[in-house]
């Protein structure tokens, strides 16, 4: 594992939330949870459930539209026309919040290794490119947005692959042919998302990625090779 693939802090919910995590699936109103209550445990608990997140900046998405992925990516999957979802609450909360009109550029990442006996813990990435000037705490790109709440029916997984020097791997992410159509929203908050959110120039690392497609994060000046997310 490299130091940048970051585990999310531990934590589980307790009794108390699974009962307000419940009330609140039923009613469709994440209005009912308790203040305080963690978003992205509220989010995980809602994929165990069957459903899928689709994080947005945007409020009001009353459908959601096929769309031809713009994906850097060098697999097929990633660059298909479709809607896009995930069975993870924290990668749901990167696109949720970062801020168009602030951010340039995301490259981010989540992502599971095979080893022996299962699959590892998800690990994850985030970094902004700032619009004009360097920012010194990439948390200030973040911004209020929405995690919608989707049916699972009719999306596909991407299935697992085969990465030079990391093995086998599979990234939580999910696509439907179709529109689809969320059940609910979740609003959600920058201090919502636990992890450090790291920094880049959008060219530089535009142009390592031109010259090496698979050394994902670029920020660095030795070689790495995990799937790149950048978007």
């Amino acid at each position: 594992m490299r130091p940048w693939m970051l585990e999310a802090p531990p934590a589980e919910p307790s009794d108390a939330d699974l009962i307000a995590f419940g009330r609140a699936l039923e009613a469709r109103d994440p209005g009912l949870l308790p203040p305080g209550t963690t978003r992205w445990l509220f989010l995980d608990w809602l994929t165990a459930q069957g459903f899928l997140l689709h994080g947005s900046p945007q409020a009001g998405i009353q459908e959601f539209e096929v769309r031809q992925a713009v994906d850097l990516s060098s697999d097929g999957f990633s660059n298909r026309a479709g809607v896009y979802a995930t069975p993870d609450g924290l990668w749901a909360l990167m696109y949720a919040l970062r801020n168009r009109s602030r951010v340039a550029r995301m490259v981010n990442m989540a992502l599971q290794i095979r080893k022996e006996g299962g699959w590892s813990t998800m690990r994850y990435f985030l970094s902004l490119a700032p619009r004009g000037p360097a920012v010194p705490d990439g948390r200030s790109l973040l911004s209020p947005g929405w995690v919608y709440v989707l049916p699972l029916q009719g999306f596909d997984p991407m299935p697992p692959y085969e990465w030079p020097g990391m093995g086998t791997v599979r990234e939580p992410q999910w696509v439907s042919p179709d529109p689809v159509r969320p059940l609910f929203r979740v609003p959600v908050a920058p201090d919502d998302f636990p992890l450090p959110v790291r920094t880049h120039e959008a060219a530089r690392v535009d142009a390592r990625c031109a010259a090496d497609p698979w050394g994902f994060p670029w920020l660095e000046e030795e070689a790495v090779t995990p799937p790149h997310r950048p978007c």
